[in-house]
This record gives C-alpha cells, structure tokens and sequence, in this order.
C-alpha cells in the first residue's frame, strides 16, 4: 500500500495497477477520501451502480407479512418470538382456520355448531399487540384426503366433493359475527386455501361448485360486516378470472401464492440460478395484468396480496436447506424488490419458525421458517425482512437507481430523511461494486455467506461513496446514507 499525493497521479497508479492485475491476479480497492491502493488476491468485475434521488419512479405500498402454521400456538405463546415478529415489523399474519379450530362440533341438520373461541381470540389478541392485523384462511381443500377440511361434523356434498354452500357459509359468517362481538377489527378473510387443488385447470364443473360456494359464503360474511375484505388465492388464474368475471362475486384483493420450486432433487429441481431468475418473474409476469383486467371489468384497483411464498414448497422428507441458506435470503430480497416495484400491499412469507438439521440430518433438510424454533435465532431471510421493515413503510418514495450489470440488483428509496440502496448480489461470485450519485459516507447493514447459516448475523460498517465495494458472493446489503431535498 502506497500513499500518493496528487490526483492525476492516483488516476495513473489505479490504471497501472489494474493493467498489473490483469497479469496478476489481484483485485484494487481504491479509496479516493484517503488516497490509498490496495489490493486483495483477486481481480473481479466492477458494477457501477447510479442513484437519482431526486427522480421518483412510483411510491411503495408494500407491507411485511408471515405465515403462521403449526407453530401458531408456539408463537402465541412466546414473547421472544413476538418480540422478533415486532422488532421486524411486520403488519399481516395469516393462519388457517383448521389448525386453530373453534367449532368442537358442527351440528349439519341445525347448520349451528358449538364455538370455543379462547384459542383464536388470544392469537388474534397478540397479533393486534406487535402492531400486525390478521389475515385468517377459513378452510382448506386436502389433495391427499381428496376433501375439504371444516369443523367436525360438516358434511360434503357427494355431489360436488364440497361443504353445502348455506351449512359453509353459515360457519364462515361465524367467525365475522363473533369477531364483531368481541370487538376485535379482522379484515382479511380468504375463503378456502389453494381451491385450485379442487378445481384444477380444465374442470369448469369443479370450478362452478367452488364459485357458488364462494359466494354463499361471502354473501353471509358481508351481511354481518360489509367492511371486511375477502378473496382467495386462485384469483388471478386466467380460466378462473375468466369465469369469475361472469359469475362470481366481487374480490376485495387480489392474492396469489408464489413458490419457485416443488422438490428437493431429481426430476424438477432447479439450481440456484435458476431459483434466482424465477424469484423476479414468476408470476410478477401477470399480476399487474390481473389488476389491469379486474378494473376494466369491475371498475375497482384492487390491492395485491402474494399471501404465500417461499424458495421452495417441497416438505417430503424435509424442505430445501437453501432456504434458510444465504442464497435464500438473496431470494427473499429479489422477491420483495419486485413486490415493490409490481405494487404490491403484502408480502406473507412461509412461515415464521421451524426447526432444522441441515442438509447432512437423517430425518431430511431444513424447515420453511426464518427463525429457528429450537433455539428462536433468526436465519438469514428474517434479517432481509429486518432491514427493509425497519426502514420501508407505505408511502415512502421509490426513487430512481439503476446498475450496469444484472448480477446485482438494486432498489433505492427515501424514508424519512434517510436514503436507503438495497443491493442484492444474484452470484456466487465477488463483485466490486462503484457508486454514483451520492456523496459523504454511508452506513452499511449486510448479509453475506462470510458467516456460517446456521449462526447468521448482520454485519455493519461505514464506508465512503468514493470507495469501491466488495461483494463478496451471494450478498444482501442496505446503503444508508442523508436525503437532500
């Protein structure tokens, strides 16, 4: 490392040394603020990234949401775990209704059933108190009972392998008529979870039953509150937005779910970057035209929901350990970039906490969740969720950044005072990346694979803008740095 005093003159070394490396493997790192040159082993591309802060391309909607499933009640239960879910604040907690059931007993004959309550209001209750809301899923069609799961005691219709639409909409209106009763503001409602799995995509008999179900159900739900907002998760399918438009009632959201992988080897697995290319197009390719096509028809902009979603949904013999991997947090990253820049309201990520033995564990790989159910530590895609919802809410401008190479994705935004740069490194690979369009120094909170998965931290720095940064592989960094007006 060498000081040099005059500026042509470090324009100069940086040049020689570059031509050096090209010969010798060695990566420059040149700081401008104190004149220095130094060099770390190897040569790598450099990316340019350019903010405009002054130039707001759309203004952010998106909130931060998760999933929880059969750990509800561990969740309830567990003030580290709110505590987590807080610190990260997030807004929408979605559950089904048939793993916290409150109808012991359906009585079909009478269409009453027996309620008890206590189990649901006290998760509702803690959801209210981290400053979230619920979004609760009321029924869910088993593809491997081939049924539809409701309280003990509904009958399905042989017909139509479905609940009679009055018995099933008597029982939803009961969740709006108790919530009502005790005062707690539930919005969200989606009727059936995954009715595709019913349906399929070419039985429009199938579908016609699940509609006039649907519609019973919302019907009675919206007698006892008009205020609450419904839908379901198939909405945007074209053949079921084609039937719905003609004969179904109206959605208050548009949900969908988004998975970029189904198993863990063989036939259909994908590789990292193919995981990665999917994280910002499946189904970002048509959720805009869905929202485009429901307001021609129905005159209403409805918000978007992706209330699902992770890497992989694979869960025999154990999930995808890239999950909870660095590269898991780089795709949970791409996809809430998207969810900004597509518009979207929430983001609900599958599922909050899990165990995990890794990819060497007997008993498969790693679970689904972002926070280690063993232990309650956080594994890398709960700190992406940790950054961007301590320092992103609805109303913040998105500005202008653009980067000369797609290896790394960027978002900026102002919030506050305070201009935000997500970079999203998409390779394995180091990267050496230069700003433009700011100046002084910047705080950096980072992920990278620098840090075992299995103990992840984020790390913080400051660094100038005048220096190039290293990026070393598969990375998620937040710059911060003063906004000027």
């Amino acid at each position: 490392m060498k000081l040099i005093e005059s500026q042509d003159t470090i324009q100069i070394a940086l040049l020689v040394t570059i031509l050096i490396a090209s010969i010798i493997p060695v990566s420059v790192i040149y700081s401008q603020a104190s004149n220095t040159i130094s060099s770390v082993g190897y040569i790598a591309p450099t990316i340019d990234i350019s903010v405009n802060s002054s130039k707001v391309i759309c203004i952010n909607n998106l909130s931060l949401g998760f999933m929880l499933h059969g750990e509800w009640k561990s969740w309830r239960d567990s003030s580290i775990r709110r505590g987590l879910a807080r610190d990260a604040n997030f807004k929408l907690i979605r559950f089904f209704s048939h793993r916290v059931e409150p109808c012991t007993y359906w009585n079909e004959s009478t269409k009453t059933g027996v309620f008890n309550w206590t189990d649901v209001d006290l998760l509702v209750q803690r959801i209210f108190e981290i400053g979230a809301e619920p979004l609760v899923t009321i029924g869910f069609y088993s593809r491997t009972e081939n049924s539809m799961l409701g309280p003990q005691g509904m009958a399905n219709n042989s017909a139509t392998g479905l609940p009679y639409p009055e018995s099933w909409a008597v029982y939803c209106a009961e969740w709006v008529k108790h919530f009502e009763k005790v005062g707690l503001p539930v919005r969200f409602y989606e009727i059936v979870n995954e009715p595709d799995l019913y349906f399929g995509f070419v039985d429009r008999t199938k579908l016609s039953h699940f509609v006039e179900l649907w519609n019973t159900a919302a019907r009675s739900m919206r007698v006892i509150n008009d205020s609450i907002l419904l839908s379901h998760c198939a909405i945007m399918f074209t053949h079921v937005m084609d039937y719905w438009l003609q004969n179904g009632d109206d959605v208050d959201f548009l949900s969908f779910h988004k998975y970029d992988c189904w198993v863990t080897s063989g036939s259909g697995y994908h590789d990292d970057a193919t995981i990665l290319a999917r994280a910002e197009l499946r189904y970002f390719d048509f959720v805009g035209d869905a929202r485009k096509r429901w307001f021609k028809a129905r005159g209403k902009l409805l918000p978007l929901i992706n209330s699902e979603s992770n890497l992989n949904s694979a869960y025999d013999g154990g999930a995808d350990p890239r999950i909870q991997q660095i590269v898991g947090a780089v795709w949970t990253a791409l996809v809430l970039r998207m969810g900004i820049l597509e518009g979207l309201s929430y983001n609900v990520y599958y599922s909050f906490s899990s165990a995990s033995y890794g990819k060497t564990s007997p008993t498969g790989g790693a679970g689904f969740g972002m926070v280690n159910s063993i232990n309650n530590q956080p594994w890398y895609p709960y700190y992406v969720h940790y950054m961007l919802g301590n320092n992103l809410v609805a109303g913040d401008s998105i500005v202008n950044v653009t980067s000369s190479s797609d290896d790394i994705r960027s978002i900026a935004w102002v919030h506050g005072r305070t201009l935000n740069i997500l970079l999203i490194c998409k390779v394995d690979q180091r990267r050496i990346v230069y700003l433009h369009g700011v100046e002084g120094e910047l705080n950096m909170s980072k992920v990278d694979n620098t840090i075992p998965w299995e103990t992840p931290s984020v790390q913080t720095d400051a660094i100038s803008s005048t220096d190039l940064l290293i990026i070393n592989g598969y990375t998620v960094a937040l710059l911060q740095t003063s906004a000027h007006s």
